[in-house]
């Protein structure tokens, strides 16, 4: 029994079209990650990581900064404090003067 070429090629093109379709659902799975893929999720991964990181260290500078700010608003309300003891102190000699 032989079978023609037309129906030899349409089987041989089913047989392959069909692989195609199991080899793609089986690469296409939930649990499987495909080169690319896992590429990319490293990749996103990196600059996650670099982010975060430039994150913390913005976090830490902007931390100082309001320190600093703190002190330095603090030792302006004691000089301003200062201040207005001596001119309080001066206008009290002006009137006695006066």
């Amino acid at each position: 029994m032989s079978i023609s070429w037309p129906v030899a090629a349409i089987v041989v093109a089913l047989v392959f079209i069909i692989g195609l379709i199991i080899l793609g659902s089986l690469s296409s799975r939930p649990g499987s990650l495909s080169r690319s893929k896992i590429s990319a999720e490293v990749a996103k991964e990196e600059v996650q990581a670099k982010h975060d990181e430039q994150y913390r260290t913005l976090a830490a500078d902007y931390e100082t900064l309001a320190r600093e700010m703190r002190d330095a608003t603090s030792a302006i309300q004691s000089d301003l404090a200062t201040m207005l003891e001596r001119v309080d102190s001066i206008e009290r000699m002006m009137r006695e003067v006066g």
